[in-house]
């Protein structure tokens, strides 16, 4: 078994899909012939002030990666969060405010501690770069989407259908977290099976600015403490990673 092989069996184990594998493939083997490590995202937002057991699956798959010794990226979407992420939303989030954000962010990087290697982790704040756009750099990223293209997530069509409100904001998240993949350069994304939507839109924000798409890696979701729906923040249905 080759080391490639080798990356590639950790790299598999437990994980849903990876969207496209044999880029990965590529991506693996150009990074050991240069010798430059592969650039792996995962971004939260801070809606609550705990990270949870949910969180801890994609976060371990991070810790594969570290141990593999390529560069992670622990992603606060402190700018996002403004909005709030509109996947299986049935109606348009509370908007959280500037104060309530920063509050909910001071221990994360503590937090996810308990599961990486914070020596060899980089953590960024998307409101360095969101922060500072002008209207004809949000122009220039909506025309990377079209309307048809985010009524296919299911979410929306639903609302749609139901005629239930749907924001321009909520229009606009997936493709603030596709221009985060564009600053960061990244090479993989990892999320929960129910981003999808959101971190093939890294894929497609990437193309559009010329750059090479990541690879997408989805991690299963798991069930929340009161046994109905998925394990969140927002449901106040988890367990602490530090209890």
């Amino acid at each position: 078994m080759n080391e490639v092989e080798k990356q590639l069996r950790v790299i598999r184990r437990g994980v849903i899909e990876i969207i496209p594998e044999d880029e990965l493939v590529k991506k693996i083997e150009r990074s050991l012939t240069e010798k430059r490590p592969l650039r792996i995202k995962y971004g939260i937002d801070p809606t609550a002030p705990e990270l949870h057991l949910g969180h801890s699956v994609p976060i371990r798959k991070m810790r594969d990666f570290q141990n593999l010794g390529h560069h992670i990226i622990f992603l606060v979407g402190n700018f996002t969060a403004l909005i709030g992420d509109p996947t299986g939303r049935i109606e348009t989030r509370p908007l959280l405010s500037p104060e309530e954000i920063k509050q909910n962010l001071q221990t994360y990087q503590e937090q996810a501690g308990k599961l990486l290697d914070l020596k060899k982790t980089e953590f960024v704040l998307n409101s360095t770069w969101l922060a500072k756009m002008n209207f004809g750099e949000v122009i220039k990223l909506a025309s990377s989407f079209t309307v048809a293209q985010m009524l296919e997530r299911e979410d929306f069509s639903q609302r749609y259908r139901k005629g239930n409100d749907i924001s321009l904001q909520e229009f606009i998240y997936p493709l603030m977290q596709g221009y985060d993949s564009v600053v960061l350069k990244s090479d993989v994304e990892i999320g929960a099976t129910e981003q999808k939507f959101n971190l093939l839109a890294g894929r497609t924000v990437q193309g559009a600015f010329g750059m090479e798409k990541q690879v997408v890696i989805t991690m299963p979701i798991l069930e929340g403490t009161d046994g109905v729906r998925k394990m969140s923040k927002s449901f106040g249905n988890y367990i602490p990673i530090t209890a």
